[in-house]
Parts: C-alpha cells; structure tokens; sequence
C-alpha cells in the first residue's frame, strides 16, 4: 500500500482510503467466488456492479466513492489491483456464457439482415418480426437498391448463418484456424469473422504477434 493516499475528508482528517480499499478488494474477491450478480452484470455490464460495491464500501467512512476513485487514479499498484478483479469478473464462466449466448441472437439478426441487403433474400419471421417498422422500411430500401451487394462478402455472411444454425464442424464464434473462441468485442464487430484478429493477420501476412491483453479499465 501507498501511504500517501491522504485526500482530506470534510471535517479534515484524512479518509480511510486503506480501509475502503481493502473492502473493494474484499467484495470482488467474495463476487468472483458467486454468481448472484451474474444476471446482472450480463444485462448492464460489470460497472454497475462496481459501482455498487464502491459505494458499499464507502458508506460507513462516509467518503465519496468519486473522491476514492479518483485518489487510486493516481496510485497505478492499487488501480491495478481494481483492475484485476474486475478482469476477474469479466471472465467469470457463466458471465462468458451468457454474453456469448446474447452475442450469437444479435449476430444472428445482424447477419440475416446484411444477408439480406446483400442479396435481396428476406430474414426468417422470427428475424424479421423483431424489428420495428422503420428498421423493416431501411433494409427493404437498401436491398431494393441493390447498392451494397458484395459478392464476396455474401459467402461469409452465409456461412456464419450455417455456423449459428448448425455449431459444426466449427462452432460459432470458434476460430477455424487456432480453435480459440474469437473475443466478443471482435463478433460483436465483425459478426462473420472466420478468425481471431492474430489469425487473421496471419492469413493477410500481417505481422501475427498477438496484442497485450488488455484488463478491464473502469477508470
């Protein structure tokens, strides 16, 4: 711990920062080891849930959760401690589930929609009834156009649609080169990606050195 963490508190003594920092600590440890919050975290993310457990721990020193965040902003060992836990959470196995089941329903309206503006051919009911008029009206005008047909897109989109559809001889979300499930944040982008980003920049000559993994940042 760093002792300068001593940001005046109202009546002039300096706040507990120590204590409400091993609280914070404390909390997300006994979180991962749950799953109460999961349900939540998967529909609003993992701030809430922290923001949750900063004002729990700063309700009886009675400081302001903004002051304590932004002293430990100033202290990159604590900031990383914070930022462990909440990569902890991130990927905590059901979490992970449920986020990928979520992903895969949006990928699946995504792809028929860009399925259809590439081809003219219309989504599924179910597909199609979950939009609203205006959103229904906008595709009908652009595949009616017929200004962004792809032919070479068209085939990566209809396969994602088989993979979502049939989970083989690759999974969904599964990179067809190394096996490892491809980041969220890269379907949620790309939905028809065939690979993870360093295989795909393998299979453009890129340099495949693989990016730092990158921890979940609140501040």
């Amino acid at each position: 711990m760093h002792a300068h963490m001593t940001t005046d508190s109202p009546d002039g003594s300096p706040p507990p920062w120590k204590e409400v920092h091993l609280a914070v600590l404390a909390t997300l440890d006994a979180l991962v080891k749950s799953n109460g919050w999961v349900q939540t975290a998967a529909a609003v993310g993992i701030e809430p849930i922290f923001e949750r457990v900063l004002k729990q721990a700063c309700v009886g020193p009675r400081v302001a959760p903004e002051s304590y965040l932004d002293t430990i902003s100033r202290e990159p060992a604590l900031r990383a401690e914070i930022q462990e836990r909440l990569a902890r959470l991130a990927a905590h196995p059901e979490l992970v589930s449920l986020r990928r089941e979520s992903q895969r329903r949006e990928a699946e309206h995504h792809l028929y929609s860009l399925r259809y503006v590439l081809s003219g051919r219309e989504p599924p009911p179910h597909v199609w009834e979950a939009m609203d008029e205006r959103e229904q009206a906008q595709l009908r005008a652009s595949a009616r156009s017929g200004e962004e047909r792809d032919d070479e897109m068209l085939p990566r989109v209809e396969r994602a649609l088989e993979k979502l559809a049939t989970d083989g001889p690759w999974a969904y979300g599964e990179c067809e080169d190394c096996g490892v499930p491809v980041l969220l944040e890269r379907l949620q982008l790309i939905p028809w990606a065939e690979c993870c980003a360093p295989c795909q920049r393998e299979r453009q000559g890129t340099p495949a050195d693989r990016p730092p993994v990158v921890a979940v940042m609140y501040f």
